[in-house]
């Protein structure tokens, strides 16, 4: 496994650091000058590795992601990921998980958000000729890695090797060391989740808001997101890595969920569960708080192709 997590993308197994930026680009023409594109895409690297030489105890990573759309124009000459597609647009109810443009995702983490800032406005500029900036996004960690409704996130991330299972490919040769990646961004419905007593809120979430303990089966109730959000196969659980961190200000605020797999269909099979209500009625009761606002598919490829593909 040690060698597997090797060949990963520096930023995709690590967890969380104290600021993280999300850069959602869209390509700009289908009609590009292959040339063009790999000069673009080929000075990320040097800006990456430039930028943390200032300061490498912070840590600074940059991850890419290529969406359906993006990779025939992109690498016209690969056959696409078997398992990359647009983000299926869900709707049940009053709920729906919309599906947004997005070609090309950077993320950034680091200890430092002036160094995030840099990266993120030298790897804009870098892809300017191909690519249009639409979302610009700065999270940030807050108090004990808590999201902006005060509960901790991420508590259920698996670890060491099962981090490494759970996110990277390993049994197709060509995509080895590859992950894929969905990304939502929520928006927090503040005023109405402040009403709910925290005995309500608990139950919302699953798990308590003090001492972040999951609650007891006689005590969760089956619309509880840690119980709509699970992932089961022939009775085992089957996990993702969460990369969420909280963003915005007193105005408006939520949380960018970030989540890596092995497949794409572990994490859709969570969001299907979390929107659609079941035979009683039961669906996932955090969504009444929060709104989706985006919803974006991507292929991570392995460092070694980051590698060959965009170094000069």
């Amino acid at each position: 496994m040690k060698n597997l997590a090797m060949l990963a993308q520096s930023g995709v197994l690590t967890n969380p650091t104290t600021h993280v930026e999300y850069l959602t680009l869209v390509l700009k023409d289908q009609w590009f000058n292959i040339d063009e594109i790999n000069d673009a895409l080929s000075q990320l690297p040097g800006i990456e590795k430039s930028i943390r030489q200032k300061d490498p105890s912070a840590g600074l990573t940059m991850t890419l992601g290529f969406s359906d759309n993006a990779w025939p124009m992109l690498f016209p000459d690969l056959s696409k990921p078997a398992e990359l597609h647009a983000f299926p647009e869900m709707q049940n109810g009053d709920r729906h998980f919309p599906s947004t443009p997005g070609d090309i995702f950077i993320m950034v983490k680091s200890e430092r958000k002036d160094l995030n800032f840099q990266v993120a406005k030298y790897a804009a500029k870098a892809l300017s000729s191909i690519a249009e900036l639409i979302e610009d996004i700065q999270g940030y960690k807050y108090l004990d890695n808590r999201d902006m409704i005060d509960f901790v996130d991420g508590t259920e991330n698996p670890i060491d090797e099962e981090r490494v299972e759970s996110v990277l490919i390993s049994d197709d040769e060509t995509w080895v060391g590859g992950s894929y990646l969905i990304v939502q961004r929520y928006v927090d419905k503040q005023g109405a989740w402040d009403a709910l007593p925290t005995e309500h809120q608990e139950k919302v979430v699953g798990r308590t808001k003090m001492d972040d303990i999951e609650l007891d089966d006689d005590e969760k109730p089956a619309w509880a997101h840690n119980a709509k959000s699970k992932v089961e196969i022939d009775g085992e659980e089957v996990k993702m890595l969460r990369q969420n961190r909280p963003y915005g200000n007193a105005m408006e605020h939520g949380t960018m969920f970030v989540g890596f797999a092995n497949t794409p269909s572990i994490i859709e099979t969570s969001l299907t569960q979390m929107i659609t209500a079941d035979e009683n009625g039961d669906y996932d009761k955090l969504l009444d708080f929060v709104e989706a606002k985006t919803g974006n598919s991507y292929f991570v490829p392995s460092l070694s192709f980051i590698d060959e593909r965009f170094n000069d």
